[in-house]
């Protein structure tokens, strides 16, 4: 198993489950997942350290590019807690980087509003569901302004792989349903000791409504109630409306991962 150290890596290794390919080197880990090459975070490298110098950086640059010559674009981590590389930003964006930090929350449960009139929480199983679940999540995407193409292609091969992993036992996809519509979804992927959240989407119709608050809290019962003994973790991009609905709902940051992400010209 690979070792990794921060709490967000650990339980990507969870969330890709047996579909990534992953190498350790003596600095690094390379992932690369054959099923999903367009996959920006299936296909990386994760160094063990934060670079010292700029000649580390040009470095772990020239490596990275190395790990993954296929891929149409290069992805860095760091598998660092409270990772900085605010010294460094300027020769990563030199080279066309471009940094982020995501911010990762744990807690044993989620506050639980309880479900408003006329909703139902269920786990998702049938053809149907899962249909309309990735109807939701493409449209979020959409919405976010991702090429459409490009898009619905991620979206059809992750969702290819979340139902395998739910036919398979590692983890679940559950929504809250006004009726027969969706209104939002989520996932989760689970170890005995860790529970990871992934992809909380809400319906634009029915946001800024509370239902991403009802929707993880009633997960997280879900999640307790299956590994009471288990840690559950939740990441989002430090500094978003995300991060601090997460908070709200009782999850504590933890640590803070930084990558550094490229796509060619």
């Amino acid at each position: 198993m690979t070792d990794l150290k921060t709490l967000e890596l650990s339980t990507d290794l969870i969330v890709m489950g047996d579909q990534s390919e992953w190498t350790e080197y003596t600095d690094r880990f390379v992932q690369r997942t054959p099923t999903q090459p367009d996959f920006w975070f299936g296909n990386r490298t994760i160094f063990k350290t934060l670079p010292e110098h700029a000649t580390d950086v040009e470095d772990q640059i020239s490596m990275a590019q190395a790990d993954n010559p296929g891929a149409g674009f290069t992805v860095m981590f760091w598998d660092v807690a409270e990772a900085d590389l605010t010294p460094f930003a300027n020769l990563f964006e030199a080279s066309g980087y471009e940094i982020e930090t995501g911010i990762t929350l744990a807690g044993d449960a989620a506050r639980r509003p309880g479900l408003p009139a006329g909703v139902v929480f269920r786990q998702i199983v049938s053809d149907a569901d899962w249909g309309a679940v990735i109807d939701l999540q493409l449209a979020g995407m959409i919405g976010d302004g991702f090429d459409p193409n490009t898009a619905e292609s991620y979206i059809q091969k992750s969702f290819a792989r979340r139902r395998q992993v739910s036919a398979a036992g590692r983890g679940g996809w559950f929504g809250l349903f006004e009726g027969d519509l969706l209104v939002a979804d989520m996932g989760l992927v689970w170890s005995p000791d860790l529970v990871r959240y992934q992809s909380v989407e809400t319906r634009e119709s029915h946001r800024r409504r509370g239902f991403c608050a009802v929707l993880l809290g009633e997960v997280s019962a879900f999640a307790s109630k299956r590994f009471p003994d288990a840690r559950q973790v939740i990441v989002a991009e430090a500094g978003t409306s995300a991060a601090r609905l997460y908070e709200r709902a009782g999850f504590v940051p933890v640590e803070r991962v930084v990558s550094a992400s490229r796509t060619p010209k």
